[in-house]
């Protein structure tokens, strides 16, 4: 996993964990950024990271929910990470937000 997959991730283990140390704007922005996955991609990272209020699901229920193996899951949840983190959304405006309000 390259750098810029792993601070999203990190954000959105974080996010999953503790959301109350994000703020409602952070969120909104947050969701968004899913959105620009599949329907299917979407619900996986929610379920995966345990996102707005959904709970955590291990790898290997997600892999059997959608019929596929633990590796394939992995590859797919990594795929749209990478996918995700290098967006101008991620990058320029949600990391930044983020960022920001951590070292405050």
């Amino acid at each position: 996993m390259d750098k810029f997959s792993k601070e999203l991730q990190d954000t959105l283990i974080q996010l999953g964990q503790v959301p109350d140390h994000f703020s409602e704007q952070q969120e909104h922005y947050i969701k968004h950024l899913l959105h620009l996955l599949t329907v299917q991609d979407e619900v996986i990272f929610r379920e995966y990271y345990g996102l707005f209020g959904t709970e955590i699901h291990p790898l290997d229920d997600l892999a059997y929910k959608h019929g596929t193996d633990t590796e394939t899951m992995m590859n797919i949840i990594e795929k749209n990470l990478r996918k995700l983190a290098i967006t101008p959304e991620w990058q320029q405006v949600i990391k930044p937000l983020i960022t920001g309000q951590q070292k405050k």
